[in-house]
């Protein structure tokens, strides 16, 4: 993060005209929904990603995420690691989901406070998120930050996973998520790099 104590003086070339850009802003001068958002967004850069992955496919994501709009990235992960084996991963995860389990995690958010702008990332597991977030969610307030969800999926995009997570965080202001296809997260970017550019979060 950009240390915000410099005085006025010792403001730098760049910083005055970033300052400048976001007064024009302020003034309303060609601003949309994008522009304030990414104003707000761009505040120290105070952006959070959080992701659960058991293929590695949402963690290629959220790298493809994180190499565009720096921050910090957080893995959610669990004290009992998930089976390596497919099967038997799904048939925990739906174990899982039909006893409305609460499996212990490991992940701790410190500062959470400093961010404005969170990312929650995961697999659709049995038309939902991995248990594991409701953990999380239960422990942690996200309040009335800016939360952005990305999924990777086999066909089924976000499943009932935004309303589950809207009533996990009801303060929160969803923007719009990005769904891709587990077979096509290696060639994702892209597709990254448009939604990103498409909330305010411009590829850099």
């Amino acid at each position: 993060m950009k240390d915000k104590k410099s005085s006025f003086l010792a403001l730098s070339r760049r910083t005055f005209l970033t300052m400048a850009s976001l007064g024009a802003i302020a003034l309303g001068l060609g601003v949309g929904p994008s522009a304030s958002f990414a104003a707000e967004a761009a505040k120290g850069q105070n952006i959070l990603i959080i992701y659960f992955s058991h293929s590695g496919n949402t963690r290629t994501i959220a790298e493809q995420i994180h190499s565009r709009t720096g921050g910090d990235i957080v893995e959610l992960k669990t004290v009992q690691p998930y089976p390596d084996d497919y099967n038997t991963t799904v048939d925990m995860a739906q174990k899982e989901k039909t006893e409305h389990a609460r499996p212990a995690i490991t992940t701790e958010l410190t500062d959470l406070a400093k961010y404005d702008t969170v990312f929650l990332g995961f697999p659709n597991w049995w038309g939902t998120i991995p248990m594991a977030y409701y953990t999380l969610l239960e422990k942690y307030d996200l309040g009335n930050k800016i939360v952005i969800p990305f999924v990777t999926h086999g066909g089924s995009a976000f499943g009932s996973s935004l309303n589950d997570l809207k009533r996990l965080c009801p303060k929160a202001r969803f923007k719009e998520g990005l769904a891709v296809r587990g077979s096509r997260v290696k060639s994702a970017q892209k597709d990254v790099d448009k939604w990103l550019s498409k909330l305010g979060l411009a590829s850099e």
